[in-house]
């Protein structure tokens, strides 16, 4: 695992599907993917089938300890109610937007709190809207997006960055009625001033999952560093502090959206 910093540019162009096509991806997600999403008559927006994906996981499964196999072990496991944290969601929530042609990226944060929850740091997503034109932050394990004021599109990691340098309201949507989220743990993880985002790149699920099952019998610890030997390790970069991101303005929300659809201020 390498560590670096990177420009916007360079993080805007990044895609987990670029190094991930569909034909890598494991026999397990085809199979769950047609109760996720059964065929409908109408096609659903990227976003609609973002937030579907996420809602079914979420559902589907209870959590628990970290686990750190392979993309098809550690879906299964989950499935069984054996596991499954934040990074474990994360993870194969990138494939199964792979298999549905979203674009996706997996994001990690490090953050320095005394809220002992957060001081491990999170996971989260991002996909990509084509009928918005731009990256959506996606946080699965707490089925939550982020907004600024009542504004209907929800916003990117460098969007809510840039809101939070400049001390703007930023809001969260909780999509998932099942799911409670603790305010006071989100507030800590995203925006307190020590809370580092870092995009994970370089992440090849065919290439880790060969290492995690046939060399199962090791601590995880060290199947890492078999790959990082190889050169094919994934890598944490870093956004450089020298950017400037514009929030799109977008016309409010109406009052009978609103009321439908709560947005809950941090």
């Amino acid at each position: 695992m390498v560590s670096r910093k990177a420009s916007v540019n360079r993080i805007e162009n990044f895609c987990y599907n670029t190094i991930n096509p569909k034909y890598d991806i494991p026999p397990i997600y085809f199979q769950l993917n047609s109760m996720i999403l059964p065929k409908s008559k109408t096609e659903l927006s990227d976003l609609k089938k973002a937030k579907k994906i996420a809602k079914w996981l979420r559902n589907h499964i209870k959590g628990g300890p970290g686990l750190g196999k392979s993309s098809n072990n550690a879906l299964r496991k989950m499935l069984r109610g054996e596991g499954g944290v934040c990074s474990d969601f994360s993870q194969i929530y990138n494939n199964f937007c792979v298999i549905n042609d979203l674009k996706v990226k997996e994001w990690g944060i490090k953050v320095t709190t005394t809220n002992k929850a957060a001081r491990g740091g999170h996971s989260f997503n991002e996909v990509y809207s084509k009928e918005f034109r731009k990256w959506i932050l996606i946080d699965v394990s707490k089925s939550i997006f982020f907004y600024h004021t009542n504004s209907k599109v929800p916003l990117s990691v460098f969007e809510l960055l840039e809101l939070k340098k400049e001390n703007k309201e930023i809001h969260y949507y909780e999509f998932n009625k099942k799911v409670i989220v603790d305010k006071q743990y989100v507030e800590d993880l995203y925006l307190v001033p020590n809370s580092f985002p870092f995009l994970i790149t370089n992440y090849c699920n065919k290439t880790y999952d060969y290492f995690l099952d046939k060399f199962s019998f090791l601590p995880e610890s060290i199947i890492h560093g078999l790959v990082y030997l190889t050169g094919k390790s994934y890598s944490f970069e870093f956004p450089s502090k020298e950017y400037k991101v514009a929030v799109p303005f977008v016309s409010p929300i109406p009052r009978k959206i609103l009321e439908r659809y709560p947005v809950n201020s941090i």
